[in-house]
């Protein structure tokens, strides 16, 4: 194990070794996933019948991507989680979209026939499009967010992150437990691209950490055209870059529901506790082409020729299901006509969405929306409210031993606040911050020499020369209304 943490081993070690990876789960719960199975292979079905060869780009082969993306939200929302932002590339999206965001079936029809009226946006291919809804969990309503993403893959994850970020740290969520990111990858693209270990090496920094993240990799063994791993990476698995920030990654078989049941259960169990990134490596394949316009026997005949005979990972489940008593052939047979009766009809097919959401948990963007820019801002401060805050920000607290050039720089500024010398660049801009502080507005400034400055103009964060200490300027009374944050 590439872990070196004691504590993270020996709770892994003991939650799969306990069951010999393999738990008992019951009888409704192995239904339910069977329900699910249904419903996302049932889309694709319905979808390739109606418009074959029309791009989808489908989640065929990867099925069980979708009661994992159920089981993590439903559990998700057992631990409290008030918001679920996720970001993924287009494959299988329109399949999340309906099956567990909630789009109505019949809004995506209407954007296959070309019905659809676009009024604001940004016109883009509706397996780009992102959406929000929100769904009833044990726990309560949870917010869900897919955020857009045009086709350059994993450029949505640091995205993700810093919606996430923004989000716990309006909800005062320092740990991270009320909202959870989740970045779906191809294995292609997670081997590939260099933004995805740049997402990696921020999860633990204080700048940037969101309590872990939730990463699925929907490895379908093939990127486009390229299948052999020597074509691929150099690496032995697709997610070996996780191993820079010693995240768990489980391997798991899609064809195999109760595995990667399982497998989701841990993960998310191992975030709650450690609150650090995780990876759920989903070894499936792809049915189809790259999109369902491409010909895949051409350039992996021999891969296709056996995906051709194989059995798709509901037919194998459910089989077992029905072999094991757990379910007849007959109630099996009609999830799928029940699912394919509601496609038909137009109803909402995703379990527990809330037709009418609590509005706190989610922005209404309505307001900010066809406003045009005039420049008419006021932008005027009453005089004696800004000498008031020019005092404030000059004060060092008794008991800190601040370097001598940094006492010289907050001495001089007490002289401007004062009258005694013209002011500088520093103290205008440290003023104007503390003009927002002052109206509610946080600040966020992130960066290696943001506390100090590139040209030690700055000096909003102050460090203690005879114990490890750093103040923030603009904070009272220890809260820290603005954050500068070295990275």
């Amino acid at each position: 194990m590439h872990i070196v943490d004691t504590e993270e081993k020996r709770w892994l070690q003991r939650r799969f070794e306990s069951v010999r990876s393999a738990p008992d789960f019951s009888a409704d719960v192995r239904k339910h996933v069977l329900e699910r199975l249904s419903a996302a292979e049932g889309l694709e079905n319905y979808l390739a019948s109606k418009y074959p060869g029309t791009k989808r780009f489908g989640l065929e082969g990867g099925e069980t991507f979708v009661p994992m993306m159920d089981e993590l939200i439903q559990r998700a929302g057992g631990y409290g989680t008030k918001e679920v932002v996720i970001g993924m590339a287009h494959r299988g999206r329109l399949n999340l979209l309906v099956n567990i965001l909630g789009k109505n079936p019949a809004d995506l029809i209407d954007e296959f026939d070309g019905k659809k009226v676009i009024e604001r946006g940004s016109g883009d291919v509706k397996y780009h499009q992102g959406f929000s809804s929100n769904v009833m969990s044990p726990g309560g309503e949870v917010h869900l967010a897919m955020s857009f993403n045009p086709s350059h893959l994993e450029i949505v994850a640091p995205v993700v992150e810093g919606s996430v970020r923004a989000r716990q740290d309006r909800r005062n969520d320092e740990e991270g437990s009320k909202v959870l990111p989740i970045n779906v990858h191809g294995d292609a693209a997670f081997a590939g691209q260099g933004v995805v270990m740049e997402t990696f090496q921020m999860s633990q920094t204080r700048a940037y950490k969101t309590g872990g993240t939730i990463h699925i990799v929907i490895n379908n063994q093939v990127g486009f055209t390229t299948s052999h791993p020597q074509d691929a990476r150099s690496t032995e698995y697709c997610t070996d870059i996780a191993k820079m920030v010693q995240a768990p990654i489980f391997h798991v078989n899609g064809d195999d529901p109760d595995a990667v049941l399982h497998a989701t259960q841990v993960a998310l169990d191992y975030r709650q506790q450690f609150k650090k990134d995780v990876v759920i490596d989903l070894v499936c394949y792809r049915r189809r082409g790259h999109n369902e316009a491409d010909e895949p026997s051409g350039t992996q005949p021999m891969m296709y020729a056996k995906i051709k005979d194989h059995p798709s990972a509901r037919s194998l489940y459910a089989q077992r299901l029905v072999d094991q008593g757990v379910i007849s052939e007959e109630s099996a047979k009609a999830m799928v006509e029940t699912y394919r009766d509601d496609l038909v009809a137009g109803n909402h097919v995703a379990n527990a969405l809330v037709q009418e959401p609590n509005a706190s948990l989610f922005v209404d963007w309505a307001p900010y929306l066809g406003h045009e820019w005039t420049g008419d801002a006021d932008t005027t401060m009453d005089m004696k409210r800004l000498q008031q805050l020019a005092a404030r920000m000059c004060e060092v607290p008794d008991g800190v031993d601040v370097q001598r050039q940094v006492a010289k720089i907050y001495e001089d500024r007490r002289k401007m606040q004062a009258g005694g010398l013209a002011l500088n660049w520093g103290f205008a801009e440290t003023l104007a911050y503390a003009t927002l502080l002052d109206q509610g507005h946080p600040i966020r400034i992130t960066g290696q020499d943001v506390g100090r400055g590139t040209f030690s103009h700055r000096h909003a964060v102050v460090h203690n020369s005879e114990r490890w200490l750093y103040l923030c300027a603009a904070s009272e009374h220890g809260r820290w209304s603005a954050a500068f944050h070295h990275s």
